[in-house]
């Protein structure tokens, strides 16, 4: 059995970014990922759209970028189109995360691929983990596997509500560049939204990538009756047939987002960051910069505590930081997002001002 400071559980941002960071104040770590990382990393159900804050912020290379864009496209069923400017980028998930893995392995971090988290057990100072290849110890872990964390769940927690939780589908379609810029233009994505006519509580999506077509729709878990049916509801729209006519159907994933935080997010030394914790956008969806900063901020707390000798307030200070960061505004937009899909007349308003405004700027203006 090898013993470390902190095991850290999944190898997407907020798992590979907790590794580095934890590495760089001089913790052991090791950073283990049940899926194979080689051969350029592994797929992600995600539309990959990124504000160029972020892709500038990590220097993600350019070559790596799939489409830049400048605008999104908000289409309401009933015909009415909005559009809000800004820069971004539309990226692969594989290609995103591998960046960052390597990163952090650059920085020394110990990457265990192919390694599926089997068990995992409380000792008076330390955890045992089991996975599918060996067995370790560490003082400190850093639950980075996604909304079903299996960590979390071994460790008994409490499960998200169901109000909290958004079923996606996505399809990816293959089809030529020429042929997207054409149908879908070359610098703009699309999102779709309805509440009495397409989705009650959530939105769809057209996302243009190179050579193909992310095709996506995510509603709240306990409004959908017949997701099959649903999905294809939004493929019907006259705009969307367009786009993706005659595209080859290359993959089709449902995969559940949070957007609700989940009812604990520290306990005992664990530490629940990204999506394992409901760290999300409520309203965007938006979780990868949000995953990140947890990350580091989980991190931050563990040196902070064991410097000034507040170990037993390792939980408060963790939430404490995470709420002047942002998490007390993510919880402000779960509010906010009970008005805005109260009927269709709100969700315009809210498209409305969206154009011109951030939602967080709404909600500290009181907009809506």
């Amino acid at each position: 059995m090898k013993n470390y400071d902190i095991v850290v559980v999944g190898a997407g941002p907020g798992g590979s970014i907790a590794a580095k960071t934890a590495v760089d104040k001089g913790y052991s770590v090791i950073l283990l990922e049940k899926k194979d990382l080689r051969n350029g990393g592994r797929y992600k159900a995600c539309g990959g759209a990124m504000a160029w804050e972020l892709i500038e912020k990590i220097k993600f290379p350019e070559d790596k970028i799939d489409r830049i864009i400048e605008k999104l496209i908000l289409h309401h069923i009933d015909g009415d189109i909005y559009t809000k400017q800004g820069k971004g980028a539309i990226i692969w998930r594989d290609k995103f995360d591998k960046f960052l893995t390597d990163i952090a392995s650059t920085s020394g971090v110990e990457i265990k691929q192919n390694e599926e988290l089997i068990d995992i057990k409380k000792t008076d100072s330390e955890y045992l983990i089991n996975t599918s290849k060996s067995k370790y110890s560490a003082q400190y872990v850093i639950a980075a596997d996604g909304v079903n964390s299996p960590t979390l769940r071994k460790l008994r927690w409490e499960k998200f509500n169901k109000e909290d939780l958004i079923l996606t589908i996505t399809q990816e379609m293959g089809l030529n560049k020429k042929e997207i810029d054409e149908r879908l233009g070359n610098d703009e994505v699309h999102l779709f939204f309805g509440i009495k006519n397409l989705i009650p509580l959530g939105y769809a999506w057209l996302f243009p990538k190179k050579d193909k077509i992310t095709v996506g729709w995510g509603n709240q878990i306990g409004k959908i009756k017949n997701s099959r049916k649903e999905f294809s509801k939004f493929l019907n729209i006259p705009l969307v047939k367009q786009s993706i006519k005659n595209a080859e159907l290359i993959r089709y994933t449902p995969h559940l987002i949070p957007v609700g935080v989940r009812p604990m997010l520290y306990n005992d030394d664990v530490f629940a960051v990204g999506d394992a914790g409901g760290i999300v956008d409520p309203i965007s969806g938006k979780g990868i910069p949000y995953a990140m900063m947890s990350a580091e901020i989980a991190i931050q707390t563990i040196k902070y505590c064991e410097k000034k000798g507040k170990e037993e307030k390792m939980g408060e200070i963790y939430k404490k930081k995470l709420d002047r960061s942002f998490l007390s505004i993510l919880k402000k937009k779960s509010e906010l997002r009970k008005r805005i899909f109260q009927n269709d007349e709100k969700l315009k308003l809210f498209l409305n001002l969206w154009q011109n405004h951030r939602s967080s700027e709404i909600i500290l203006k009181d907009l809506l």
